[in-house]
C-alpha cells in the first residue's frame, strides 16, 4: 500500500437540528495494485477523549490529530471490504483500531503521514 494522503475534518453540522457537529471523519487515500482507493471513516468525536483517558492515544501529546489515523487503521484491520464509507458509533469497535497501535511505527512504515496529515 503506497499511502498518498490522510486528512480528517470535524463533520459540518446539517439543518434540522442534527447532533452532526459530534461527528469526525477519517479519509486515506492509497495506491494499491495500480489502482487509487479512498476510505471514509466517520465517527463519534468523543471516541478520540476515550482514547487518552484509557492511555491508548493522545493527540494532543503526540501532535498527530485522530482523525488522520482512523481510516488507515481501519483500512489496515478491514483490508476486503468493499465499501468505502464506513461510521463507527461503538466504543470498543473504535479502540479495536488502536489496538497494538505505535506512531513511531505508523511513521516508520508510513514516513510522509505527518507531512501529508498536515499536523
Amino acid at each position: 500500500m503506497k499511502l498518498i494522503s490522510v486528512t480528517g475534518e470535524n463533520v459540518p453540522p446539517s439543518k434540522g437540528g442534527s447532533p452532526a457537529e459530534t461527528f469526525d471523519r477519517s479519509l486515506a487515500t492509497w495506491e494499491e495494485n495500480g489502482q487509487q482507493k479512498t476510505l471514509t471513516v466517520t465517527y463519534v468525536r468523543y471516541f478520540a477523549k476515550v482514547l487518552a483517558e484509557k492511555g491508548i492515544y493522545d493527540q494532543e501529546a503526540e501532535g498527530v490529530p485522530v482523525h488522520h489515523l482512523v481510516a488507515l487503521l481501519f483500512a489496515e484491520k478491514n483490508p476486503n471490504l468493499p465499501e468505502k464509507r464506513h461510521y463507527i458509533n461503538d466504543t470498543d469497535s473504535f479502540l479495536e483500531l488502536f489496538e497494538g497501535f505505535s506512531l513511531a511505527a505508523y511513521l516508520e512504515r508510513y514516513p510522509g503521514l505527518l507531512a501529508k496529515s498536515a499536523v
